[in-house]
């Protein structure tokens, strides 16, 4: 079931994405698995997810046309998510949404409020196991389903 008006889904959806690639410098590093996961209120839609492998699946172009049609304007959601959307928008030529929600500040501001003075450890596996989230990422899939989860405990269930 989707919404009546298209303006009105990509207000009420948002974009959990993640790109694995060669390095972590996004000016010279290779992209070698892009994951894009819509996010519909409490719902994360991995049946219609997009799973791109540019260069091997898809040559780079056409890698960079569906996933700037896959996110469109919506919101983005990720950790790492700076480097993410730098080789997204590398890839697509274009850039994407400024609206942009990095899940370990999210995390970080949680648990600061509840600390006094305690370092907060912003790694992933700490980050799920601390949220208690039902995943193990081992790929860019996995990592952009975990910052898709991470986000509506953190924004929607007020743990």
């Amino acid at each position: 079931m989707g919404y009546p008006d298209h303006g009105d889904t990509d207000r009420r959806e948002r974009v959990a994405i993640h790109c694995e690639a060669t390095s972590f410098d996004p000016e010279a590093a290779t992209p070698l698995a892009f994951a894009a996961i819509r996010i519909r209120g409490p719902r994360i839609l991995t049946g219609s997810a997009l799973l791109l492998h540019p260069g091997s699946d898809t040559g780079l172009a056409e890698a960079g046309d569906l996933l700037h049609a896959f996110i469109g304007d919506r919101p983005l959601v990720g950790y790492y998510l700076d480097f993410s959307v730098a080789m997204a928008e590398r890839l697509t030529g274009r850039p994407l949404s400024d609206e942009r929600t990095e899940v370990s500040s999210l995390y970080y501001a949680r648990k600061i409020r509840s600390m006094s003075k305690q370092a907060v450890d912003l790694r992933l596996d700490s980050m799920i196991r601390d949220l208690d989230l039902p995943v193990r990422p081992d790929d860019a899939f996995g990592i952009a389903l975990t910052a898709a989860m991470a986000w509506l405990r953190l924004t929607q269930d007020g743990r």
